[in-house]
């Protein structure tokens, strides 16, 4: 067995990712990372009494996005594997990277059993350095988990993409580059392409690091998803959110208010006219409401109105 395929299952076994039996859909591009993937599955699919699946997304943007589906199809063919391409809208609102993600991540969530999707080491480094640049907290910096969005799991982020075309080759395996990769147009592009070479060039350990530090912040964001527990439903009481410790109760805030993106230091300062006192409306990142009382600190929906 190639080291490989032992990282594949090491990673599998202490994720829990698979249990023997499962129904696992593999979503396959085309590309190396997910045709390795849709192998190592189909390797060990017998021994594990997996039942694997084949998707495939053609989003329809590029004049090769019909090439990548026949090659996807005739793949699962060679494999004995059912064979499923979506071809959706993918919308108009946000940038490009954001809407496929939205519509990846809803098909993903129409599937039954478990969906395995490719993205490794190197995808998870990129996503770290990506939320870093744009200013993002720890649920940004916390990058990419073995386990995503409802059923969505990750078996390859113990592999950098560079182990994985290797292992391909010496399996003579084909795959498809997408044209679109050599767009710098694209923000992941440009990281990719432009400065994880340098980065790795001169600090060869970086995605290694970088992977492991994501790893760690993924541990915070987890705690960040526990802030329940100190405030249930859309309110607290005022005294017990002013005697936590100051993180602790801007983590709490940003809880109540959806948990947005950006903008959280607003909250530590939020907190600071509490302690002073303060009473009355206040919009939270995000866009809702916080309406501060006597005993209460509740988050509702914002209303018409100027505030």
């Amino acid at each position: 067995m190639r080291v490989l395929e032992k990282v594949f299952l090491e990673t599998i076994a202490r994720e829990f990712m698979f249990p023997s039996g499962s129904r696992i859909t593999a979503a396959v591009s085309g590309g190396a990372d997910s045709v390795a993937m849709l192998y190592m599955l189909n390797r060990f699919a017998v021994a594990r009494a997996w039942q694997v699946d084949v998707l495939h997304i053609n989003h329809g943007l590029r004049e090769d996005s019909i090439r990548d589906e026949l090659f996807v199809k005739d793949i699962s063919d060679q494999l004995g594997l059912s064979f499923c391409c979506r071809r959706p809208d993918s919308g108009t609102d946000g940038s490009m990277e954001s809407r496929w993600s939205s519509v990846r991540q809803s098909i993903f969530l129409e599937q039954s059993g478990i969906v395995a999707v490719a993205h490794t080491a190197s995808d998870r480094a990129e996503t770290v350095l990506m939320r870093l640049l744009e200013g993002s907290g720890l649920r940004g910096l916390g990058g990419m988990d073995y386990a995503g969005v409802g059923s969505v799991r990750r078996p390859m982020l113990d592999m950098h993409s560079s182990e994985i075309r290797n292992w391909l080759k010496e399996k003579d395996v084909s795959w498809i580059e997408d044209s679109s990769n050599q767009n710098t147009d694209i923000y992941r592009n440009r990281l990719r392409l432009q400065v994880m070479p340098v980065l790795e060039q001169n600090f060869p350990e970086a995605v290694s690091g970088i992977c492991r530090s994501g790893a760690l912040l993924s541990k915070w964001r987890d705690l960040q998803d526990q802030l329940n527990l100190f405030a249930e439903g859309e309110s607290i009481n005022r005294g017990e959110l002013l005697e936590m410790p100051g993180v602790l109760g801007a983590l709490t805030l940003w809880n109540l208010a959806g948990k947005p993106r950006s903008g959280f230091e607003e909250f530590n300062k939020i907190l600071g006219w509490l302690n002073r006192g303060g009473k009355g409306n206040h919009i939270l990142p995000g866009g809702k409401k916080l309406v501060a009382e006597d005993d209460l600190v509740r988050v509702e929906a914002r209303g018409p109105g100027r505030y």
